[in-house]
């Protein structure tokens, strides 16, 4: 073989390899790209032209995929040199998309396939495809938006009652089917804001709904992204802590406790003082209802405000005792 035949002309040979599957792409709905090693493309469809806002004739005149397009996954940018170093086909949902001639983000899903040389010894380019499912997110996103605010307390942004006690009967009846050995600890927290009515009347209303969002965002703040916080009523809180035996679930509420003390709460240039008083219980799964276990619960808040409030309390299914305050 003579060295001119030997000379790749890369962008002549990826649409050579590209055109065995040509005649798939032409009923494609989805926008594509084929780029050379380099990362240039060398050939699109009109989708991707629509994609990017790009004619396809200055299209096919840039440098490079990237100007014409950036991909990011979780912020973390994605450029076609990462695209190329993949030796297998792959396909990567959640892409935002973002062109230079438009301020919109697109929502995405990519697929990759690379083109290689009859011995694979050397990458040819890729096929890359871009499907715009942003209106189908966007819808999505409003049904989650009512979904989320149909169980969300509007004032603190915390679970409603309603949410907590639907959450805690599936929780636990779904432990329940496991075998025992596969079965964890379940806990619930009720907290309570300590003389809150007395917050009310001598700051006002505004004031306690205040304390109220302060306290909720330092629960968010404290509790663990897998424990349910919801506001129960008025000044009441409770928290679903699963795989959390009454130490772990102590030790988070008297963290908790802890931060309510020590927060700085200023309205309207008044400090106004919190603290917080807990009750704690861990569901004896199979052996009483949630019921039981929240009157549990109940019992050991009501203990901590009978032993001067400001205090957390655990019941352990025969007895309560209060927990060492945090220094």
């Amino acid at each position: 073989m003579s060295e001119a035949a030997k000379k790749l002309d890369t962008p002549q040979d990826v649409v050579t390899e590209f055109a065995k599957y040509s005649h798939f792409v032409r009923v494609l709905l989805d926008a594509y790209a084929v780029i050379d090693a380099s990362g240039k493309v060398v050939k699109a469809n009109q989708l991707f032209a629509q994609l990017t806002g790009v004619k396809m004739r200055q299209l096919l005149k840039t440098e490079s995929f990237n100007e014409l397009i950036e991909f990011s996954v979780n912020d973390d940018r994605i450029s076609v040199e990462n695209l190329l170093e993949f030796e297998s086909p792959i396909r990567i949902d959640e892409v935002r998309g973002q062109t230079p001639n438009s301020e919109e983000t697109k929502n995405l899903i990519v697929g990759f396939y690379p083109f290689f040389n009859e011995d694979r010894t050397q990458k040819l380019g890729a096929f890359i495809i871009m499907r715009d499912v942003t209106a189908e997110t966007n819808l999505q996103d409003q049904y989650k938006d009512k979904a989320i605010q149909s169980i969300t307390d509007p004032l603190t942004g915390l679970f409603t009652r309603a949410y907590f006690e639907e959450y805690l009967t599936s929780q636990v009846s779904r432990i329940e089917k496991k075998p025992e050995e596969e079965r964890y600890p379940v806990s619930i927290v009720m907290c309570d804001i300590d003389f809150f009515k007395k917050v009310n009347d001598q700051y006002g209303h505004q004031a306690g709904d205040y304390v109220l969002k302060v306290v909720a965002d330092l629960m968010k703040k404290t509790f663990r992204k897998t424990d349910v916080c919801c506001r129960y009523g008025g000044e009441e809180f409770l928290v679903i802590l699963p795989a959390a035996n009454p130490e772990n679930a102590g030790q988070a509420a008297d963290k908790l406790r802890h931060a309510v003390e020590n927060a700085k709460i200023v309205f309207e240039d008044t400090h106004i003082p919190v603290t917080l008083s807990c009750g704690i219980s861990t569901i004896a799964i199979g052996s009483e209802t949630y019921d039981v276990s929240m009157g549990r619960a109940d019992a050991a808040l009501y203990d901590s405000k009978k032993n001067g409030r400001n205090l957390v309390s655990v019941h352990d299914g025969e007895k309560i005792h209060a927990r060492p305050r945090l220094p």
